[in-house]
């Protein structure tokens, strides 16, 4: 017997020996194996191909997004008629943009915080365009009102980057103890 014959030989006993001499049956194993607490049955590649093809679908461990909970209905869109004249203003003043930022500056050093806020809140309507007001924004991180810090930090923002000089700002209001 040549070298080459003895080595295919002992590969064939070594191959048998891995396999414990068993054989693969094509349709392959029908045991259904329970999941350990309760969980769903696993079943085998031949299993599920049999339960596809007779049209049924196979357990699921966990229902589609039943992890998430039910979002409530978006609050419908006021109509124009019933809107305020604040609102209607603060919509106008948005939508005109950079050309009012130089009024709405001079609003955000008012006394009163209500104005402070919708001046604010007008700002971050108009995103990049505020850009001229962000000096005075990073004032407003450290006013008195809770509600004005809070809507300055958005609007600057809201303004993105080109209010980038807010940085330094912001992150000490990040780092800082509540």
């Amino acid at each position: 017997m040549s070298r080459m014959h003895r080595l295919l030989g002992s590969l064939a006993l070594l191959v048998m020996a891995a396999s414990g001499g068993c054989t693969r049956s094509p349709q392959g194993p029908t045991k259904e194996i329970q999941v350990p607490n309760s969980g769903a049955a696993i079943l085998t590649s031949s299993e599920r191909t049999a339960q596809e093809l007779a049209g049924k679908r196979p357990p699921r461990a966990i229902a589609q997004a039943s992890f998430v909970q039910p979002v409530d209905e978006a609050p419908p869109i006021k109509p124009f008629e019933q809107w305020t004249d604040q609102e209607a203003a603060a919509d106008a003043l948005g939508r005109i943009g950079a050309t009012a930022v130089p009024d709405l500056v001079t609003a955000l050093q008012s006394q009163d915080a209500a104005v402070r806020l919708k001046a604010i809140e007008v700002l971050g309507r108009m995103g990049s365009d505020a850009r001229d007001a962000v000096p005075q924004l990073i004032n407003l991180l450290d006013d008195p009102d809770p509600a004005v810090r809070k809507a300055a930090a958005r609007t600057l923002g809201l303004i993105g980057p080109a209010a980038n000089a807010a940085v330094p700002a912001l992150m000490r209001k990040l780092l800082q103890p509540p």
